[in-house]
């Protein structure tokens, strides 16, 4: 079978939950005997290959378009990406299309791609369908229910081009954003397949009108390769705690930095992973202030780890936290930090409170609220044997990132076949 991947954005340069599970998937369909090519949107259009997988880049997705304004018009088109997407189904004919993230891109893809003869799936790795900004976080930095008749998302668009003025021409600019959601929900009703990580994003996903019929929950697994032993910490030594992931103001990160100032050093460490140069210039310099301000000064922001890196950094580390302020879909970084055996730390809301259960494998806190998750790390560090009652608990008999492995075969035999989707087993 050939199977061609299309995403945003990918590795070695940008390295986030869906690049990262792309690649895994593009290694294990290749040992299965399968043909498998790439799609991505970049700064500059380039034929060329990652581990010896055809890899096409356009420009488009995050990096293409410059700005915000550029970056929502290619929701209704982008002509260079087209025209290349359409070159790459001449030239490689998938039998499967499977969608990552088409923002940047174009919602034409889907279309494109039934044309030349090849079946569709898209797998929902955040709430683009709803949200042009992806993640349902409103002007105020608050959590976002969807559109209401599109005045609210051109409320929001105004704040992000830092145009507050044009709030109130909102109205007039609303049936611009009921114009985008049809466009993305006629590239949905598209697929053969749509599959979402979470309960919380497939419940989200079918109140916003996809088709329910092509709606299917999917579980991303646990890796099962052997892990590094844990690395137990002295009985006097500090709580290790880590974060790792994008620098980006949506998942919290200044949450942990401003939670780091009620914390003793001597009873808790913090380390947060994540590349400062790929981050927005403006809240690369609010964390290294906030840095600053810690009793940790500038060494809590370790930089970018390379992926084949984070096992030996979850072997030592007791904690990880994921404070994001979004409502999150199914982060691998969780996964990962629990195939570890390492609870998370994480803000009570939608997909995370899914992952995370209070009190069995982990903690939950107040979304956004600093001094609830200092409180959180504060009694992991000084309260006898709840850490190691949460690290018993953490769900390493869940299901297996093999048993996702062999459930996505069966998706794309039925969707080549016409057949009815597979049902997963319960996790």
């Amino acid at each position: 079978m050939r199977l061609l991947h299309v995403v945003h954005q990918f590795l070695p340069k940008y390295v986030g939950g869906a690049e990262v599970y792309v690649a895994g998937l593009a290694r294990r369909q290749r040992e299965h005997g399968h043909e498998v090519a790439l799609f991505a949107g970049a700064d500059q259009a380039e034929r060329t290959a990652w581990e010896g997988f055809p890899l096409t880049t356009v420009p488009g997705g995050l990096r293409g378009p410059k700005g915000a304004t550029a970056l929502f018009l290619t929701t209704f088109g982008n002509a260079t990406a087209e025209a290349a997407f359409k070159s790459v189904l001449r030239e490689f004919r998938p039998d499967v299309v499977h969608l990552h993230q088409l923002m940047g891109l174009s919602t034409r893809l889907p279309r494109l791609a039934k044309a030349a003869g090849a079946a569709v799936c898209a797998t929902l790795h955040d709430y683009w369908f709803l949200c042009p900004k992806s993640q349902l976080i409103d002007r105020d930095g608050g959590l976002c229910q969807g559109p209401i008749a599109g005045v609210n998302c051109a409320q929001c668009a105004a704040e992000r081009v830092r145009a507050g003025a044009l709030a109130l021409a909102a109205p007039v600019a609303a049936p611009v954003f009921l114009l985008r959601q049809a466009r993305v929900r006629r590239a949905f009703a598209t697929c053969d397949a749509l599959l979402a990580p979470s309960d919380y994003l497939l419940d989200t996903a079918r109140r916003a009108g996809l088709p329910a019929a092509r709606l299917l929950r999917v579980h991303f697994g646990l890796d099962t390769a052997p892990a590094p032993p844990h690395q137990a910490r002295a009985e006097d030594a500090p709580l290790r705690v880590a974060y790792l992931g994008a620098l980006d103001s949506s998942k919290g990160v200044h949450v942990l930095l401003q939670a780091c100032r009620a914390l003793d050093p001597a009873q808790v460490t913090v380390a947060v992973y994540g590349s400062l140069e790929a981050a927005n210039p403006a809240y690369a310099s609010e964390l290294r202030a906030l840095a600053a301000a810690t009793p940790y000064a500038q060494s809590v922001l370790r930089g970018a780890l390379p992926h084949e890196a984070v096992p030996a950094m979850l072997a030592a580390t007791d904690v990880l936290v994921a404070p994001s302020l979004w409502y999150e879909n199914a982060p691998l970084v969780i996964a990962e930090a629990f195939a570890a055996g390492v609870p998370v730390v994480a803000s009570r809301q939608g997909a995370l409170a899914e992952q995370v259960h209070d009190g069995v494998d982990g903690l939950l806190f107040p979304r956004g609220d600093p001094a609830a998750l200092a409180a959180a790390l504060n009694r992991l560090a000084t309260e006898a044997g709840l850490l190691d009652h949460l690290r018993l608990a953490v769900p390493q008999a869940r299901r297996t990132r093999a048993a996702h492995f062999e459930h996505m075969e069966a998706i794309y035999t039925a969707v080549v076949a016409g057949a009815p989707l597979p049902a997963a087993a319960p996790a």
